[in-house]
């Protein structure tokens, strides 16, 4: 789904995340690698290969699209406690197959591990946001409209849309797009989303079958 925003060209991609054409740039938000780690030691069984999974899943994306940078969008772990040795070593892995550049944006579940940042990723440029043009791509955008005269891409929410129809329910990802703002749902396939309802001048994007439908 190819939309204009602020005169430039976005695509929303049924991968849950966004891509820049004309810069080749790749967004990802909400990654939480290292959840699964975190239940199990908490006592829950989670699956781990759905870390694997998504990275497999970010390194096709990467390629099909023609990705030159990779920019992940706040919370890329989960928490400290579960940055194990395979997830540093997984994602060390990741970041020496892909050629291009990659920044990351501290997210609040990034909190922990900023100052303990593993040297294996230390090829990944950390700041607190980067702005490019009229664009501002930060984790969230906090309770104001932030900085009058930029467009905000953030994350953060993982929203999700409810839809009804009679019997029938749904609840899918989604992206909201509204004047000053775009939030991306959650790349991660591990974590769930917040049910959002938008105001009516904001666009709602689903994903749902691999495909992006406008609602």
């Amino acid at each position: 789904m190819r939309l204009t925003v602020c005169g430039e060209q976005f695509e929303l991609l049924p991968e849950r995340a966004l891509f820049w054409p004309s810069r080749r740039l790749l967004v990802v938000a909400d990654c939480h690698l290292g959840k699964a780690e975190t239940f199990q030691q908490q006592g829950f069984w989670l699956p781990s290969q759905s870390r694997q999974q998504d990275l497999s899943r970010l390194s096709a994306l990467a390629t099909r699209v023609g990705a030159e940078e990779v920019l992940f969008l706040g919370d890329l772990v989960h928490a400290l406690s579960g940055v194990t040795e395979a997830v540093v070593a997984e994602f060390a892995q990741w970041l020496r197959e892909f050629d291009g550049s990659v920044r990351i944006v501290l997210g609040n579940h990034d909190a922990g591990l900023a100052k303990r940042w593993p040297e294996e990723w230390r090829r990944a440029a950390l700041c607190e946001r980067v702005d490019i043009e009229r664009f501002r791509f930060q984790h969230h955008l906090g309770g104001g409209q932030g900085e009058a005269g930029l467009f905000y891409w953030v994350g953060h929410v993982h929203p999700m849309i409810r839809l009804e129809r009679g019997p029938d329910r749904l609840r899918l990802p989604a992206f909201v797009i509204g004047s000053f703002r775009g939030l991306l749902p959650a790349f991660s396939s591990m974590s769930g989303g917040y049910d959002v309802s938008p105001p009516a001048e904001e666009r709602v994007f689903v994903i749902g079958e691999g495909q992006v439908y406008e609602v």
